[in-house]
């Protein structure tokens, strides 16, 4: 309780690593999660790294994109996932032909995202932002900033002046 210093999500991750019988760990939340998240199967981790270019909330269909894999193959993976506590399924769906996830916490979103390259994630970003597209993102500055992430300016150019647009008529 003392190490967590207040933080109950900290609190639980030193219980599940105690449990877990991890007899040392870190003194931050972060490095924690860090630690769990590397002693998964390559797999999962890769899933969870895909999830993270999307931000905390994300999809089945992004992640198959993303990981250039079939939505099939990548179902037991999120189930996995889910059931080890780092995901989350949503009740409702931005894309109704979608299965909506979120991570449990921020500080996983942060932790998985924090081991891409910056060439795995130049190349995320394009394919999550062309994945959001066809899926029917509306919000154009999402769109924009994944493309700008993406190192695709002029894609990301004509998501921006749509954005300023959406936000002249919003007030």
């Amino acid at each position: 309780v003392d190490r967590a210093a207040g933080n109950p999500f900290f609190l639980e991750e030193l219980v599940r690593a105690l449990a877990e019988g991890h007899g040392e760990t870190s003194d931050t939340v972060l490095v924690m999660i860090q630690s769990r998240t590397e002693a998964l199967p390559a797999r999962e981790r890769r899933v969870l790294r895909a999830a993270s270019v999307f931000g905390e909330v994300f999809w089945s269909g992004g992640i198959a994109a993303v990981t250039g894999s079939s939505p099939d193959s990548i179902e037991p993976l999120i189930e996995s996932l889910i059931g080890r506590e780092l995901l989350v399924r949503r009740a409702t769906a931005t894309f109704p032909s979608e299965i909506e996830l979120a991570f449990r916490h921020g500080l996983v979103r942060e932790g998985a995202y924090a081991t891409l390259t910056d060439d795995d994630r130049r190349a995320a970003h394009l394919a999550a932002g062309t994945w959001l597209e066809g899926a029917g993102e509306t919000n154009a500055l999402v769109l924009a900033e994944h493309f700008e992430r993406g190192e695709r300016p002029e894609r990301a150019a004509t998501h921006y002046a749509r954005a300023s647009q959406q936000a002249f008529e919003g007030g």
